[in-house]
């Protein structure tokens, strides 16, 4: 009787994380370059059940030992193991100003042998100094004159340092490169590939940290050969929207709050069951 209590309550506790997820992907839909979240559920361990039966007793009066006989297998209850951010490209959005971009993931070849298609990331200068990245490319000028992005990180170049640009009219090509307005061809966006953009783990203010293996880190796109013949990587004007879908996380937030309430009856019956078993069937 126990341990279906121990199984409805992680099954409310697995339905409250995913619907945390939800609603923060709910309330992030008009983010640019933010990337919703999925919960993966996983079952706890399952548990081997076993029947123990008393040994028999033979016509000589002697007794065997006792034996175990298997029952089958138990799951114990699930969990919310983690939310892995999906890297769909959205929508693009046409903003037409000189410091939005948006990274074109949709153009990029698949790898023959792995079959993978991978993604594009923007470097920018975390608070501590460290290289984080990030899909969100609503960039502007600050007041010294550099490439930031919305919550004033610098924005990072070819040599991995903040980008200068002076103001907000300059141009940038299709493959990074920036140009001044008096013709100066000074930097580029460092623009970042990798393979597997699962391993990238969310900080907060639409900036990654790099969680998978330092040799499989994000490379800039000009040393992947892969990409070679692919010079087509930003566009000036536009801004990644948001890959929410606004009407599956509607559906599947009504699905968890059903889930969530199912549980909470199986326990509310549990808690019955016990005090008729407490104040009834202890007074026989």
């Amino acid at each position: 009787m126990f341990r279906g209590l121990y199984t409805a309550t992680s099954g409310m506790l697995a339905h409250n994380r995913q619907q945390q997820i939800l609603t923060n992907n709910l309330a992030n839909a008009n983010t640019p370059g933010f990337k919703q979240d999925q919960t993966v559920l996983r079952a706890f361990p399952e548990q081997l059940i076993q029947a123990m039966e008393a040994g028999k007793v033979s016509a000589n009066g002697v007794k065997s030992p006792s034996v175990l006989t298997p029952i089958g297998q138990m799951n114990t209850g699930v969990y919310a193991q983690e939310g892995i951010p999906s890297f769909v490209q959205g929508a693009l959005k046409d903003t037409g100003n000189n410091t939005d971009f948006s990274l074109m993931d949709e153009g990029l070849p698949v790898n023959p042998e792995t079959q993978q298609k991978g993604s594009l990331v923007f470097a920018v200068q975390g608070d501590n100094g460290q290289v984080r990245y990030t899909k969100n490319g609503q960039f502007s000028v600050g007041t010294d004159g550099f490439l930031k992005t919305a919550n004033g990180n610098n924005v990072l170049g070819q040599n991995l340092q903040p980008i200068p640009v002076g103001s907000t009219d300059f141009t940038v090509a299709d493959n990074g490169q920036i140009t001044l307005a008096n013709g100066d061809v000074t930097n580029s966006l460092w623009i970042g590939y990798t393979e597997n953009p699962q391993q990238f783990v969310k900080e907060g203010h639409d900036l990654f940290r790099w969680e998978g293996a330092p040799n499989a880190a994000p490379q800039n796109v000009e040393t992947v050969a892969l990409l070679n013949n692919s010079g087509s990587f930003v566009k000036q004007g536009f801004i990644e929207q948001s890959n929410v879908d606004l009407t599956q996380t509607m559906t599947e937030m009504m699905a968890t709050y059903r889930g969530f309430e199912t549980n909470q009856k199986v326990l509310q019956a549990y808690d019955r069951s016990m005090e008729k078993a407490v104040n009834e069937i202890g007074r026989v």
